[in-house]
């Protein structure tokens, strides 16, 4: 099944998503090749500056930072100034209390997830939220996982899709950027845009140029 099959126009609306960033941390970052690593923190770099541009609520979620360490600095510092890391202690964030609240409290229906790893943490959170009735979208390049595992984690997620509009709808980063609407009241009715057009040019030049903020330790 293609990226993108079987997702109707209307799944992704801004005023109805909300952007997870998943355990992006060193310790997982770690275990995926140099290039793969940079190319993934600068894509979910893009999504994060994007989703502050459409005022779409982020929820970034650490597991056992003292280990795995922060969220990666390249994505820590685009983060809105009130977006805080969730200590999340099991697999899909659905399943700890706080992380589903804060969720609910969003208002918002449509999860669009990013992170790490794609076949573990990513996938359950994406099952979880379609059980609660949440929609939830995988970004296929914005995700990743050792070795197979991450062709393994999306295939599972096609898998579970099915008919059913809430499971893990699975899309490339220029395909949400493509579907996602930002829509602005206007006096003749609503007016709707890419949301790459609408970042600015630097955020879109940002997600092309190496980052070069200081490293964990022990890289």
């Amino acid at each position: 099944m293609p990226p993108d099959a079987n997702i109707g126009l209307d799944l992704l609306d801004s005023r109805d998503a909300l952007l997870c960033v998943i355990d992006v941390q060193h310790g997982f970052l770690a275990r995926l090749p140099d290039a793969r690593r940079t190319e993934l923190t600068h894509r979910i770099r893009f999504i994060v500056e994007v989703a502050a541009r459409l005022a779409v609520p982020t929820i970034v979620t650490v597991e056992d930072a003292p280990l795995n360490g922060p969220t990666d600095p390249a994505v820590l510092g685009v983060l809105p100034p009130d977006c805080r890391e969730f200590d999340k202690r099991v697999f899909g964030l659905m399943g700890q209390p706080d992380l589903a609240g804060r969720v609910a409290a969003t208002g918002r229906r449509t999860a669009v997830l990013v992170g790490l790893e794609t076949d573990v943490c990513v996938l359950h959170s994406a099952v979880g939220l379609a059980r609660a009735g949440w929609r939830s979208v995988i970004v296929s390049d914005a995700c990743a996982a050792p070795g197979d595992a991450h062709a393994a984690g999306l295939e599972r997620a096609r898998a579970r899709r099915g008919d059913d509009p809430h499971q893990g709808a699975v899309l490339r980063m220029g395909a949400l950027a493509g579907r996602a609407r930002a829509t602005q009241g206007t006096p003749g009715g609503h007016r709707t845009a890419r949301a790459r057009a609408l970042a600015p040019a630097a955020v879109r030049a940002a997600a092309r140029r190496p980052y070069r903020g200081r490293r964990h330790r022990g890289t």
